[in-house]
């Protein structure tokens, strides 16, 4: 939970230095892409709090199974740059090799965002 806390240089420790972040969505929402490498998932991050005040984050459910760590739960943002609110449930695919995050994919109702966002 680093970066709950705030400490980014911590949660980049759990990545690998190939590791490549995604989540999907239209192009028009800087969060979505392909975010490749430390760098990269600093850049996600940085992103991530400039875009949003998170007002809730929550894990619901979490299960692994070999080298693969899912999770479900919900979300409330505000969106800096339209002060409107962004609700959604998300779930998250993690691959892990090395006891390091290889492998990040996040899916959420892209649409409520895209429509907070603009």
């Amino acid at each position: 939970m680093a970066i709950a806390k705030g400490n980014l240089a911590k949660a980049l420790d759990t990545v690998n230095g190939d590791v490549v972040f995604e989540a999907q969505g239209p192009k028009s929402v800087p969060i979505y892409g392909r975010f490749e490498g430390k760098k990269g998932v600093e850049k996600f991050v940085n992103t991530l709090s400039d875009l949003f005040n998170t007002e809730a984050f929550e894990i619901r459910k979490w299960a692994f199974s070999e080298d693969f760590v899912f999770a479900y739960g919900y979300m409330q943002h505000r969106v800096s740059k339209t002060n409107k609110l962004f609700k959604s449930e998300w779930s998250l695919v993690c691959q892990i090799e090395n006891e390091r995050i290889s492998s990040y994919k996040m899916f959420e109702d892209t649409a409520a965002l895209e429509a907070a966002y603009i």
